[in-house]
């Protein structure tokens, strides 16, 4: 797949403190909207920002979609699930939609809060960093 061009990604909130999960994990988390072209490969894009950054490691640490499924570990674990976004915008000659802005959640799981928080704003961090650039599934 070529790169996908992104103006920006931008976190809707600070991370925040989500509570316990199932297993008594602690969880932090925030949501981003993307303000990108046109692909079908979002999830990966996101992936491969935070792998390149050193956040984490895809399928050990860094998961995809709810239908990953979360190791029962200590962690941290980062799992990563697209949401509704906002509508598309068009721009100038492009047409309408000529930017899609889908939405994802980043939420972090990890025995300890200092864990959890740590790599909540290490994603954070790098997914902000990203700005008229383009970036490969």
């Amino acid at each position: 797949m070529p790169p996908c061009w992104y103006l920006d990604l931008s976190p809707l909130q600070e991370p925040f403190d989500i509570g316990l999960d199932e297993a008594g994990r602690a969880q932090c988390g925030f949501n981003i909207v993307a303000r990108k072209r046109p692909s079908g490969t979002f999830v990966q894009e996101l992936i491969a920002v935070l792998v390149a950054a050193g956040v984490g490691t895809e399928k050990v640490n860094l998961f995809g979609t709810s239908a990953s499924a979360i190791p029962t570990g200590n962690g941290p674990f980062l799992s990563l699930r697209p949401t509704g976004g906002t509508a598309p915008e068009g721009t100038h000659n492009q047409g309408a939609g000529a930017y899609r802005r889908p939405g994802a959640q980043i939420l972090v799981r990890a025995k300890t809060w200092v864990a959890a928080e740590a790599m909540a704003l290490a994603a954070y961090n790098a997914l902000l960093a990203v700005r008229n650039q383009a970036v490969s599934a």
